[in-house]
């Protein structure tokens, strides 16, 4: 890598691991846990944009195209059949996490931070879920630290610990041990296919059901 990439590369890096989780403890900080609509979309507004600075970073900064980080424009149809399978394997592996946490005492899914939100806003949080964390996570994180280390397994590590990690806050240990599995479906299914649109439409599939389709049977 040149110089100038390396320069933009770590700035692609310091976004993707910093950006969720300096955003939420900025506003956590200054407005409370429990978010207002109009506070909580400005979070997720402000997030998805830090994910288009990312792609200008990418695109200007690094001189190469979103295809580098498995986000093509074409075979979308294929995508979306890989991200119905993808999200059933996701939902496999977190049912049987979430047994472990019943087996050692550890409470999941009790957090209360979308209790005064609308349903809109909701889903705008789950999918930016999907948007921001795979291609922060699983695109640019594993296609850059995979390069820059030489080994996919270090590459792994580093994405895999900090995304688990962003969801001690709300879910506590529990939250981690799902998310550490489940993101590691996501990290397998990326180095194996590189279709970072079926990594975003799996983790909006997943998020999407329990927090937004089970609100209409309620």
């Amino acid at each position: 890598m040149s110089a100038k990439t390396n320069y933009f590369t770590g700035l692609g890096l310091l976004i993707s691991y910093t950006t969720i989780t300096l955003v939420n403890w900025i506003f956590k900080t200054y407005s409370g846990e429990m978010l207002t609509n109009v506070q909580a979309v400005s979070k997720e507004l402000i997030i998805l944009g830090m994910v288009g600075v990312l792609f200008l970073v990418i695109r200007y900064g690094e001189k190469q195209g979103l295809g580098s980080i498995g986000l093509y424009a074409q075979f979308f149809g294929r995508s979306v059949l890989r991200a119905l399978l993808l999200a059933v394997l996701v939902v496999a592996i977190v049912a049987f996490a979430l047994l472990i946490c019943q087996q050692v005492g550890w409470s999941f899914g009790e957090s209360h931070t979308f209790d005064q939100l609308s349903l809109w806003t909701v889903t705008l949080i789950v999918i930016r879920a999907g948007v921001a964390e795979e291609v922060f996570m699983r695109g640019f994180l594993l296609e850059r630290l995979s390069a820059l280390t030489g080994s996919k397994w270090v590459a792994a590590s580093l994405s895999l610990i900090p995304f688990a990690l962003l969801h001690y806050p709300g879910q506590g240990w529990a939250g981690v041990l799902v998310s550490f599995w489940a993101g590691a479906v996501l990290t397998w299914f990326y180095f194996w296919k590189r279709d970072l649109k079926a990594n975003i439409m799996a983790h909006f599939l997943v998020d999407f059901i329990p927090n937004v389709a089970a609100q209409w049977f309620v």
